[in-house]
Parts: C-alpha cells; sequence; structure tokens
C-alpha cells in the first residue's frame, strides 16, 4: 500500500491550514507551503533546494524538548476537565511532532497510547477525529506501533468508526490502512477478528464517494503488499463488490475529484486483484457484461488526458478479460 500511486486524499472544499504550533510544526508549514507553489509561474517567493535546507537545519537547531512537549500534550488528553478544544490542540501538537519514526515510537515510550485510544472514543466528534488521524499517521511504516496498537485491541475500535458520518468514517478508514500496511499480523487480525467483514460491508452499503474511495485504496494494495491474503479476499467475494461499483460515467461527472478518485481507486483495486488468474475467472462468472461497461469507461476517459489513469486501469482489466 505504501507504493501506491492512487488517490487517498480528502476531497473536501478547502480549508485554511492548521497553524503550526511549535517548531516541528512550523517546518512542515513552511515545507508544505513551499512545495505548493508553482515554480513555473510568477510568485514572489520562492525558496530553492539550499535555502529550503538551510531552513530546515535552522529550525531543528531551534527545536524545543520533543519529550516535554509530548508529555504536556499526553497530559492534556488525560485530564477529565480539559476542553475539547485543549484536547484537540493536543492531539494536533503530538501529531506535528511525529515527524520522523524515532519521534514516533518516542510517543509510544511515554505512554501515549494509553492516552490516545480513549480519545477514539470521545463524545467530542472534533476529538475522534483527530485522534484518528494520529493514529493513522503514528503508525505509518511503523511496524513498532503497528504491533503495539493491534496488542490492545484497537481494531475493532475503529472498524466500528466506521458506520459514523464523515470526516470519522474516512478517517477511520485511513487508521485501519496505515495499521495493516505492509504487516501481515495487522491483515491477519482483520480476519481473525472478522472486523474484515464491516470493511467489505461498506462495499455493498454505502454510497460516500471519501469512503469508498478509502475502502479500495486500501484493497488495491492487498495483492501487492499481502499476496497470501489475496485467496481470502476472494473468499469473501471481493470481485463481486468491486465489479458491482463498476459503472459507466459521463466526462461532467468525473469533473468531480471525489467521484474521479472513487472510479481511479475501484479500477486500480480490480486491476491489482485481476494479477490473479481466480480474480479474473471470478469476473467472467459474476459479471458477464462488466467488458461492455469497461469500455463505455475508456470511452469517456479517452477524452480527457486527466483520466488517463482510468484508462489505463480499464484497458488492463478489459484485456486480462478477453
Amino acid at each position: 500500500m505504501d507504493k501506491n500511486t492512487d488517490k487517498d486524499n480528502d476531497d473536501k472544499t478547502p480549508e485554511q491550514p492548521r497553524q503550526p504550533k511549535n517548531l516541528q510544526g512550523l517546518l512542515k508549514f513552511a515545507m508544505e507551503a513551499t512545495s505548493k507553489e508553482d515554480p513555473t509561474g510568477p510568485t514572489e517567493f520562492h525558496m530553492d533546494e539550499e535555502k529550503r535546507k538551510f531552513l530546515e537545519d535552522a529550525l531543528k537547531d531551534m527545536t524545543v524538548d520533543v519529550k516535554k512537549e509530548m508529555l504536556d500534550a499526553v497530559k492534556i488528553l488525560n485530564d477529565p476537565d480539559a476542553t475539547e478544544s485543549d484536547k484537540v490542540n493536543a492531539l494536533e501538537v503530538i501529531n506535528d511532532l511525529i515527524d520522523s519514526i524515532d519521534n514516533a515510537i518516542l510517543f509510544q515510550q511515554l505512554m501515549g497510547f494509553d492516552a490516545l485510544i480513549p480519545c477514539l472514543n470521545s463524545k467530542y466528534e472534533s476529538v475522534r477525529a483527530a485522534a484518528l488521524l494520529l493514529v493513522a499517521d503514528l503508525v505509518k511504516n511503523n511496524q513498532s506501533g503497528q504491533l503495539a496498537l493491534v496488542q490492545l485491541n484497537i481494531m475493532s475500535t475503529l472498524t466500528n468508526l466506521l458506520t459514523h458520518p464523515d470526516p470519522i468514517c474516512t478517517n477511520a478508514m485511513s487508521a485501519i490502512s496505515s495499521l495493516v500496511t505492509n504487516y501481515d499480523q495487522g491483515v491477519k487480525e482483520l480476519f481473525e477478528s472478522k472486523e474484515i467483514y464491516k470493511i467489505v460491508k461498506i462495499l455493498e452499503t454505502r454510497k460516500e464517494n471519501r469512503l469508498i474511495t478509502k475502502v479500495t485504496f486500501f484493497l488495491s494494495g492487498i495483492p501487492g503488499c499481502h499476496p497470501d491474503f489475496v485467496d481470502k479476499f476472494l473468499d469473501l467475494g471481493i470481485m463481486k463488490y468491486l465489479s458491482e461499483l463498476i459503472v459507466p460515467v459521463t466526462q461532467e461527472e468525473l469533473q468531480d475529484s471525489q467521484i474521479l478518485n472513487k472510479v481511479q481507486n475501484i479500477l486500480h483495486a480490480t486491476a491489482n486483484f485481476c494479477t490473479y488468474n481466480r480474480s479474473i475467472d471470478d469476473l467472467r462468472i459474476i459479471a458477464p457484461d462488466l467488458s461492455h461497461r469497461l469500455k463505455e469507461i475508456v470511452k469517456v476517459a479517452a477524452t480527457d488526458e486527466a483520466f488517463s489513469d482510468i484508462q489505463e486501469y480499464a484497458e488492463k482489466i478489459l484485456k486480462v478479460m478477453k
């Protein structure tokens, strides 16, 4: 999944960027702002690589006591009298601080998980949302964190949050995806606990574009990152659910970034599973009209370079189904 290039981003109306609360946050803020500049267009400020490196080194030299900041934030999370705003700010401070695996591990060593997990069940949506984003960032490519949270039985908490409205459900799916990425024990836990059924059910019963995008992004990484589990996913009827989501779209519909990302991830997940003969056989049996639908999608996708990934994935599926 870490190699997946598909869209797994949020497509809400753009919001003002979160203001940095410490030097690590300021560095992240500056780097993100610089990366968004258009170097080909006119701009009053341009940071070349040398200046960028200087800023990074300078801010690192000024670094505050990360351990102290984390402990202060954890104290707020554990304080029953802390306000909603206080807790959200504390979670965001921690998220700014975990800009490296070492800092993510430090948070774990400071018993941060014990303070974080109750936030997932907070009565405040904003606290739950921020806590889920922190989980996703904490365990990304961090096997120590993945192991610790799986052992703390966090999986059922995360899958239960999939039933909530956006942004809770989409943030929960991001956290689940990070929790099992390149960590087979995490995928194994999904099946042994039967929590995987809650994820698969989303494909059958839910309609939210962003949530479907998150789930299919997760699925698109399974064949490459967890090949030993492909048959288990096929046993769940995953090709049936994916094929039912493959429907013709208009050019106008694809102008909507949420629909564009959803269609792209559905097709990418299907194409990746189709690297296995059993998946292709399943499609031929359960979706005899799929080729027609794919050709309609290709026809529309060919009209605009922005839809090239959709065209590529649809053509891949068509090729293997011949």
